[in-house]
């Protein structure tokens, strides 16, 4: 028998946790089994990251795992997950638990997997983190019961068109599969919010992944689907994965895509979401085929207008704060409650990154160009 082909459950637990961490190459971090990730809050914390299986009917063109390719296959069990989450857990080693899966067999029956492992840790009176990567396809009644359980769940886009999506992952139907399970997502966290409200608990936010380079689409393209996700399905924060070809699939000798391209697409999802910017604000930032440099956008998109600063720290609005390079959400509500500022030293206690900021700001109608000119100007 073929070592890829060996009976998986000869393997090890170690050698199968191994490999099922290794297989979420495409879901949303590093190929870890702890790995980093946002909590409902927007923290920054640390999971417990695992396929239940790398055993999938899909034929996704990029996936290490599509069902036509060799490789070693490895399934854990909905208890093993428990018992692997709670060891994790209490060791402070993570905060919670990133579930997702090949299709085995089918999206219905992996979702009823999927629903076991959040019911056995849940009714063993885990407190953490649950974040469920269902498959395209999964059955509404599942979601519902997932959504009971789960602080976040949601599927992966991967692209930003059906014709794209058709030709990376053929099994499914983005329309149906992917865009209808994004609305029924959508609906479910509305719904919980609307049974918690007043009770200060936390609600997860709906959010899905996209492929970066798996196909010939622009950052234009991706930055305007991801505008339109925010609006149509209170998509919270997307994730992006550059695309790395991989040996025996249809795309192995595609172009790998650079991971700034990955960095500068966060960005820019951050710029939509956290500063009230649309993606056609973005229109005059890309190159004539529609992609971003690799440089800051905020700073990129303020050097292209130049008619829009300085902006005097005393007098601005919140929104013109925000366009301000070195000026973010929190440091910008900190000036507002803070004003009349003074000099940079207060705006760096404040968190703004003066470095940065310097070149597109006045205070009081003066700007500096070293440390002391304002303090000078007001003794």
């Amino acid at each position: 028998m073929s070592a890829y082909r060996q009976n998986e459950h000869h393997r090890t637990l170690s050698e199968r946790m191994q490999i099922l961490s290794a297989g979420t190459k495409y879901d949303s971090c590093n190929q870890s089994a702890v790995c980093h990730a946002f909590g409902p809050d927007g923290r920054c914390i640390q999971l417990y990251k695992t396929l239940l299986s790398n055993s999938c009917a899909g034929e996704c063109a990029y996936c290490p795992n599509r069902c036509e390719r060799e490789t070693k296959r490895a399934s854990l069990e909905p208890e093993e997950i428990a018992k692997i989450t709670w060891s994790f857990y209490r060791r402070n080693a993570i905060e919670g638990l990133f579930l997702s899966s090949g299709i085995m067999g089918d999206a219905e029956y992996t979702s009823q997997k999927q629903l076991e492992v959040v019911e056995l840790l849940r009714g063993q009176g885990f407190k953490g983190y649950i974040n469920i990567r269902v498959m395209p396809g999964t059955p509404k009644y599942l979601l519902e019961q997932i959504a009971d359980h789960a602080d976040k769940f949601g599927v992966n886009a991967e692209t930003t068109n059906s014709v794209n999506y058709s030709e990376i992952c053929p099994n499914f139907d983005y329309k149906n599969d992917v865009l209808q399970r994004l609305k029924w997502t959508r609906d479910l966290i509305e719904k919980k919010r609307s049974e918690y409200c007043g009770m200060g608990k936390m609600v997860g936010a709906n959010d899905t992944q996209f492929v970066v380079g798996a196909v010939p689409e622009s950052d234009k393209e991706v930055v305007k689907t991801v505008n339109k996700f925010m609006d149509k399905y209170a998509l919270r924060r997307p994730y992006f994965m550059s695309f790395d070809p991989v040996p025996d699939t249809p795309l192995e000798n595609g172009a790998p895509s650079p991971k700034w391209r990955e960095q500068r697409l966060y960005q820019m999802s951050f710029l939509l979401k956290d500063y009230g910017l649309m993606s056609s604000d973005f229109d005059e930032i890309y190159d004539e085929y529609g992609y971003l440099s690799n440089a800051d956008p905020k700073e990129v998109l303020a050097r292209s207008q130049p008619d829009r600063f300085p902006v005097d720290i005393n007098s601005a609005e919140m929104s013109d704060l925000l366009l301000v390079p070195g000026i973010g959400p929190i440091s910008a509500n900190r000036i507002v409650r803070a004003r009349p500022i003074v000099s940079e030293q207060e705006l760096s206690r404040v968190g703004v990154v003066v470095s940065r900021a310097r070149s597109y700001i006045s205070i009081n109608g003066s700007r500096q160009t070293n440390l002391s000119s304002f303090m000078g100007a007001c003794s």
